[in-house]
């Protein structure tokens, strides 16, 4: 049996203050130690760098394993702690599957809180695990055109958007969350996607265009 404490001493320990590296760079680069997943549509995977990638559906966390120690949970008002020394010894991801749905929850929570949505970021991470098997220049170019869609929204379509291609919320839930109704985000994603269709055949058009002109110029 692999314990926790096994797989801390075979990762390496990221030094303090070292930002997290992201999902899809540690697919792509990451040394991968150990890994599970359900039919639920869970998955944890270990890297030796130090860090362990856990995703439920869509939704994804990174976190470093040598800072999954003491685990504090509330209970009927009670605020119950259990030291690191009772994980140590257990299953390397018993542990880790407390602490990765921990931190999902509260991104999700901190979310619908302040309802700021970092597009940039979150295009990153959307194209990639829709698009994972696309060479690298590839990679950047659909990349950038998301980018370059996204910014054609307003940031209520792009609110609604993320959360429901992304996060997979139903419009119900958005509608909730966003305190408005569910006509309201249903014509909003229709708008929203509207004019990522439109702003896209722009592109396209401007592609073309272009390369007729560079064609032309090196003809000449």
């Amino acid at each position: 049996m692999l314990t926790l404490q096994d797989l801390k001493w075979i990762a390496k320990e990221p030094k303090t203050g070292k930002k997290v590296p992201s999902a899809r760079y540690l697919l792509e680069q990451g040394e991968q130690i150990v890994s599970m997943e359900n039919g639920g549509g869970v998955q944890l995977l270990v890297f030796r760098e130090g860090y362990a990638l856990y995703r439920v559906g869509k939704y994804t966390t990174v976190f470093p394993i040598h800072s999954c120690g003491n685990y504090c949970y509330e209970n009927d008002g009670q605020k119950i702690c259990v030291d690191a020394d009772f994980f140590e010894g257990k299953e390397w991801y018993v542990r880790l599957l407390l602490e990765g749905e921990d931190r999902l929850a509260k991104n999700r929570e901190a979310y619908h809180k302040e309802r700021v949505v970092s597009y940039h970021a979150v295009s990153e991470e959307w194209f990639f695990l829709t698009s994972p098997v696309l060479p690298p220049l590839e990679q950047l170019i659909e990349k950038e055109k998301i980018l370059e869609l996204m910014s054609l929204l307003t940031e209520r379509q792009r609110d609604i958007v993320i959360l429901y291609f992304y996060y997979g919320e139903t419009q119900w839930e958005i509608a909730n969350a966003l305190g408005v109704s569910q006509p309201t985000v249903s014509q909003t994603l229709m708008t929203a996607l509207r004019r990522m269709r439109d702003g896209q055949k722009d592109i396209s058009s401007e592609k073309k265009a272009g390369s007729g002109k560079g064609g032309a110029l090196y003809a000449g």
